[in-house]
């Protein structure tokens, strides 16, 4: 089969930088109480020695939960004067000028726009009109995962020889999918990338790509149609009931897209130079590096430059990289991005002699370490206190099941206080248990705080019981009502001992 790669690669970023006292100045009410927070030590995760799925996700979350920004920094946003089309027609022109190519030259345009400034079909021929290009184009959108896809739906046209020269184009506008006042906006950032795709010589290119569905995390945001302030439609963007799933599958498809992909290589994973993974959040590098066990100085983590910029991420990720000199030619490098409710895709590349664009945009350090990224943004927002607090979690269920049922609220409601304060980063003493609780979630802290209960208490616990007006007096009388069904079935089960399972009702809580 022919050989392809990447001839050219071109990113292209708004010029405003968004830093977080863009909410601190507009919404000084969500951090009055934060700043005041305590320091607190949370139950020690490297207690675990190989921590898997979302143990691991967990042990890198912990040392961001002080941050009330969660690791973010900064991010591009487009300006009044700008759109999404702008930054795609700027990316691609770079992209074609430094591969040496004419708009004549390109044979087909594959364009992903997500969450675009115009709401619409075929926005990949406003594109092709605006770059006077003459082939077909058309859209192509798998979330996060779009470039690679693009990247391999290229590949395989080039192969067949359908097309010769491919031009793909990305961009995220993240900054106008979400409403300002949702915390999810604090990591959203705007940007465009391009690439030109072409044949390359033996031993070069694409080696692999493994493309594994994502459907365990269907409902994990929710995208409603709005009208904005200045009347346009706008597809907004939010947390869903189902937001859990990312944080319990992102370690074991990391793991599993990655290593099918070396092996159809006919490598592993030591041989890898270099690797790019998407990163959505803060800490996501770090789960990746260590779902792996790979070194993370060998991981570029682009998070806290330009914050969730979705499917620009690989394009961005291998742009500088090759920028910084961290990959050359003939360098094996590693790219995976994982799209939420789509697909994730992983695929291994020989290093070519890939052009890079002009960029607006420095080369920006690779990488900083997730506990020093965790620690500055702490100590950048509260002060540490003299005498921090620990809790321990340990048998909270062998507590309850040794008291009588009428006397376990006044275990349980205590419970969930000091564990949801050590979460928040606060005194158990300023939490009411009757305040509604998604004053005092967000969708990372219910996530969390989710897991610690069904692992503690050995019951399943739906999403839904975090939103709407329930409060933490609801929330203790659900978990034992649980905790009770599931005595109940216990000892039915006991007592049918003798009886064939073949022909039982299997019931999951």
């Amino acid at each position: 089969m022919q050989p392809v790669s990447i001839r050219s690669l071109a990113i292209n970023f708004p010029q405003t930088i968004r830093t977080n006292d863009y909410w601190l100045e507009k919404f000084p009410d969500l951090f009055a109480q934060t700043r005041q927070r305590e320091v607190r030590h949370t139950p020690a995760t490297d207690l675990i020695p190989t921590p898997s799925g979302i143990d691991l996700w967990l042990q890198e979350v912990t040392p961001f939960l002080a941050d009330p920004f969660r690791g973010s920094i900064q991010r591009r946003v487009l300006a009044g004067d700008e759109s999404s089309l702008l930054l795609e027609c700027q990316a691609a022109r770079s992209a074609l000028t430094a591969a040496n190519l004419t708009t004549a030259d390109v044979d087909l345009a594959i364009v992903s726009s997500l969450f675009p400034s115009d709401v619409g079909p075929g926005l990949a021929t406003h594109l092709a009109q605006q770059l006077g290009l003459r082939c077909p184009a058309w859209n192509l959108e798998s979330t996060c995962a779009s470039a690679l896809i693009a990247l391999q739906t290229a590949q395989a046209f080039i192969q067949t020889g359908t097309y010769r020269q491919i031009l793909i184009v990305v961009s995220h506008i993240g900054s106008q999918a979400v409403n300002d006042a949702d915390t999810l906006s604090w990591s959203m950032g705007d940007g465009a990338a391009a690439m030109v795709v072409g044949a390359e010589r033996a031993n070069r290119g694409i080696l692999s790509t493994q493309i594994v569905p994502t459907i365990e995390t269907c409902g994990a945001y929710t995208h409603e149609l709005t009208i904005d302030a200045h009347g346009n439609p706008r597809i907004q963007t939010g947390t869903g009931e189902n937001v859990s799933s990312l944080a319990v599958t992102a370690a074991d498809t990391v793991r599993e897209c990655c290593q099918s992909a070396v092996a159809a290589a006919g490598i592993s994973l030591d041989r890898i130079d270099y690797f790019a993974f998407n990163t959505p959040t803060a800490w996501y590098a770090s789960v990746c590096a260590k779902a792996l066990g790979i070194d993370p100085e060998r991981v570029i983590d682009l998070y806290p430059t330009y914050a969730n910029i979705g499917p620009v991420f690989p394009l961005a990720n291998l742009y500088h990289a090759a920028a910084s000199g961290k990959i050359r030619p003939d360098d094996l490098v590693l790219v995976y991005a994982n799209g939420a409710g789509a697909t994730a895709a992983a695929m291994v590349i020989r290093w070519g002699d890939v052009a890079l664009g002009t960029s607006n945009t420095e080369v920006v350090p690779i990488r900083s370490t997730n506990a020093k990224r965790a620690t500055k943004a702490i100590e950048s927002f509260v002060a540490p206190v003299s005498n921090p607090v620990a809790i321990t979690e340990i048998g909270i269920k062998e507590r309850l099941l040794a008291v009588p049922a009428g006397d376990r609220h006044a275990i349980l409601e205590p419970y969930l206080v000091e564990s949801l304060a050590n979460l928040r980063q606060v005194s158990p003493a300023d939490l009411d248990p009757q305040v509604v609780l998604t004053t005092l979630l967000d969708s990372l802290v219910a996530t969390i705080f989710r897991s610690q209960l069904e692992a503690s208490l050995g019951i399943r616990v739906p999403m839904e019981q975090f939103v709407g007006e329930r409060n933490i007096r609801d929330l203790t009388e659900f978990l034992l009502d649980r905790m009770a069904m599931a005595e109940t079935i216990s000892g039915v089960v006991r007592d049918e001992g003798d009886v064939d399972r073949s022909g039982r009702e299997v019931f999951s809580l």
